[in-house]
């Protein structure tokens, strides 16, 4: 027997025709907004940079453990062990964070303690679980809204 090509929203043409307009119209005003105000392509590497640096499950956790921490900074063993990782993996997701200057180290002897440095992190943590809390909104709710 002959295998099935997999049905996806991309090669549904139902699909595709829902999602791309069914006219060629261009609005020369729009147009004109959209080129005034494109995001520059290095503007555009480093927000994407960005949000890859956040789009790992352990980091995120971490960030979220150092926005909650009581005294707003917490050491790698008391991060290890609230999320159950080793001292290794914590260390690691640190010194990334570290690197894209989210986070800030300070020693005390041989303790190493971290904290955020970053309020935007701050924000985009708190909208990011805004977002997530929100009821989850049909997409025929968000269609209906563009029209």
């Amino acid at each position: 027997m002959a295998p099935r090509a997999a049905i996806s929203p991309l090669n549904s043409d139902t699909a595709l025709q829902d999602e791309v307009c069914q006219e060629r119209v261009i609005h020369a005003e729009h147009v004109v907004e959209v080129r005034r105000h494109v995001l520059p392509a290095q503007g555009a590497l480093q927000i994407a940079t960005l949000f890859s640096m956040l789009s790992d499950p352990t980091r995120l956790q971490v960030l979220h453990a150092l926005l909650c921490a009581p005294t707003g900074e917490l050491c790698v063993c008391d991060l290890a062990a609230g999320l159950g990782r080793d001292d290794t993996t914590i260390s690691h997701q640190l010194r990334v964070l570290r690197q894209q200057k989210v986070v800030a180290m300070r020693k005390v002897g041989r303790v190493v303690y971290y904290r955020l440095i970053d309020e935007h992190i701050r924000q985009l943590l708190l909208m990011g679980q805004d977002h997530i809390q929100e009821g989850h909104v049909s997409q025929r709710q968000l269609d209906s809204e563009v029209l």
